[in-house]
């Protein structure tokens, strides 16, 4: 999905908007455009102004406190919303340094697999195993990040050679793959230890993943003509990198995050030579030139819950007035939609002083954490994100953050609602987003606008504003 600006052009045809952009997956910025100097400092003044004012001042001017009046907006005044399967998300080391792994199974999003492919690099040319090298062992490890899910299931991860090249500047997505030859280099069942250091030759170090690869493989490696270690590129013509899978979960489960760019995300051999009964190693490197991209399936949904099958499958938008969802890896968004605020406000001139879009978090009894942060944007025509006016805000009005007290989240839009009223921005759908998808596991459920249903909880916006003469 492209990120692009978010007010194309003014009333009267001239471009007029900032340059940065936003990828919610990734949560990185971009710029595209160069705005002139004087147009410039004009945001800037008025961006500086807004940012002086509290929430209820922005767009007050000099009518009295006295003066403001109030509406709430629900599903009864047009505000709707519901959820729908992402395409994908970009997850390769050009955009993240996050390496996801491992399988869960939730009731209400179903079942979630991830993998990671990635390449490993000489850490110097020339290597030189000796005569007659003998062999100790080739171990990979992850340096843990983070985990989601319940770190008491067992895991079990299976390790195959990649048959297809990998290029570092290249843009992999979440629903690619690439060929192996499909022999096991190592499987492992064991319960993720995240927060547990490992003793490697006698010393403690960073929680990680050891998996053994076999022997077999090993010696392939270390047999391997000389020429092959000349340089990263005979390597990885000879050794094009890993599919690191694990075995769908039944119950339960989780997913792993490791620092693909992490000192102990490596490949290590181990090995010893006549010349020194001293076990000696060589390193193969886990960096950010190596081509590397995380994977997710989340096997089309089939092990869902009904409701959720109806909504995101089926396309029960109705649905999502009771409740929504929303899932990182690339799982699922959703979709929003405004009251007609100019029909409302059409008997007179308003200033919106505050606009406020408020979630508040369903209870479906489960542990799973929400995300730490949301992404809003607008979709225009083209289905292209549109970042809001108010994205330029500093974060703490805005929002968008999880208030872990309130089970909430919210957003104040109060300058793309007055653009909505006074017709320099069209009332676009609005794309609701976990920030970051590219590398957080969470799902989250929202009560939706119904007030029927859900009451004080209903998602609502609740608008504060001024007639103006």
């Amino acid at each position: 999905m492209h990120i692009r600006n978010s007010m194309m052009r003014s009333s009267r045809g001239k471009r007029c908007i900032n340059s940065i952009l936003i990828d919610f997956n990734t949560g990185k910025l971009k710029t595209r455009r160069i705005i002139s100097a004087s147009l410039t400092a004009v945001i800037l003044i008025t961006f500086l102004t807004a940012c002086n004012k509290k929430p209820d001042q922005v767009g007050l001017s000099l009518q009295p406190v006295s003066d403001e009046l109030s509406v709430v907006f629900d599903n009864s005044t047009g505000l709707l919303s519901h959820s729908l399967r992402e395409d994908s998300v970009r997850t390769d080391v050009n955009v993240v340094k996050t390496g996801m792994l491992g399988s869960m199974l939730d009731p209400v999003f179903g079942k979630t697999t991830a993998e990671i492919y990635s390449q490993f690099r000489l850490s110097e040319n020339g290597q030189d195993f000796g005569t007659a090298p003998e062999l100790d062992s080739l171990i990979l490890s992850l340096s843990y990040s983070g985990f989601y899910g319940d770190s008491m299931s067992s895991q079990t991860i299976t390790v195959f050679e990649l048959d297809q090249d990998m290029d570092p500047d290249s843009a992999y997505y979440s629903n690619q793959s690439i060929s192996d030859y499909g022999v096991e280099l190592a499987s492992v069942t064991f319960v993720p230890a995240p927060g547990d250091s490992v003793i490697v030759g006698g010393e403690p170090e960073t929680p990680q993943l050891r998996i053994r690869l076999s022997d077999d493989f090993a010696e392939k490696i270390m047999t391997a003509d000389p020429s092959v270690f000349e340089d990263n590129e005979s390597w990885l013509e000879f050794m094009k990198g890993f599919r690191i899978t694990s075995e769908p979960a039944m119950a339960d489960g989780g997913i792993m995050s490791f620092d693909m760019l992490a000192t102990n995300t490596a490949l290590t051999i181990f090995y010893r030579t006549e010349a020194s009964q001293d076990t000696l190693s060589f390193v193969f490197l886990s960096n950010s030139n190596c081509a590397r991209f995380t994977a997710f399936d989340h096997n089309d949904y089939l092990d869902a819950s009904a409701d959720f099958k109806s909504q995101v499958l089926d396309g029960d938008t109705a649905a999502g007035n009771e409740k929504f969802y929303l899932q990182g890896m690339g799982g699922v968004k959703a979709q929003l939609r405004l009251p007609d605020i100019q029909e409302f406000f059409k008997d007179g001139n308003v200033a919106i002083n505050e606009a406020k879009l408020i979630f508040n978090i369903y209870d479906d009894g489960s542990e799973l954490a929400g995300p730490p942060q949301l992404g809003l944007a607008m979709i225009d025509e083209e289905g292209d994100y549109i970042p809001l006016p108010d994205a330029s805000e500093a974060s703490s009005y805005y929002g968008g953050y999880l208030n872990e007290a309130e089970d909430q989240y919210y957003f104040r839009i109060s300058r793309h609602v007055q653009r909505v009223l006074t017709g320099q921005t069209p009332n676009y759908p609005l794309a609701l987003l976990i920030t970051g998808s590219s590398f957080r596991a969470n799902r989250l459920i929202i009560y939706g606008p119904d007030s029927l249903l859900n009451g004080e909880n209903k998602m609502v916006l609740n608008v504060t504003y001024t007639k103006v003469n």
